[in-house]
């Protein structure tokens, strides 16, 4: 089975909504990543610039995961507007990509590059700690209905 081929008009489009999309997962998951820092074992003895930048770097990362997992689930709904028209399909797309993203991302930094370890309060899933797999549940979901809230409110202010 083929993905819809999105038209090339429509890049730009899909291009303009990740980057909404993104900076709306950048503003939750720098929260979220400051208040998961005490389940990582750097964050009970680290001091404050380096937690900043690894907050940072985090949240970067983060940002350009849900800018690349946009346009993924807008090239395979073949829909650049995807939150409000072709809604399941296009969150449940980010939700896997995202997790999918995840599970390797914490392998990888965890159990090859030793960027960091899970403090003995983080529980784990097959050595995957769980607040950083809910992290790419909850808040793309809460970007999901921000946009859709946000985008039928300016619809219906436009229609007064």
């Amino acid at each position: 089975m083929t993905p819809p081929r999105v038209p090339q008009r429509a890049a730009p489009a899909a291009v303009g909504n990740a980057l909404t999309w993104a900076l709306w997962l950048f503003a939750l998951n720098l929260v979220w990543e400051v208040a998961q820092l005490p389940l990582y074992a750097m964050g009970s003895n680290a001091e404050w610039p380096a937690l900043a930048y690894a907050v940072l770097h985090c949240t970067l990362g983060d940002a350009a995961m849900a800018f690349a997992a946009y346009l993924i689930a807008a090239l395979l709904t073949g829909e650049p507007q995807w939150p409000m028209r072709r809604t399941l399909t296009g969150l449940a797309v980010v939700l896997v990509a995202g997790e999918v993203f995840t599970v390797w991302a914490e392998w990888y930094n965890v159990y090859v590059l030793h960027s960091w370890t899970y403090a003995a309060g983080m529980p784990t899933i097959r050595g995957i700690g769980v607040a950083p797999l809910a992290q790419w549940l909850v808040l793309p979901v809460l970007a999901f209905a921000i946009i859709r809230c946000r985008d039928r409110g300016i619809s219906a202010q436009a229609l007064r």
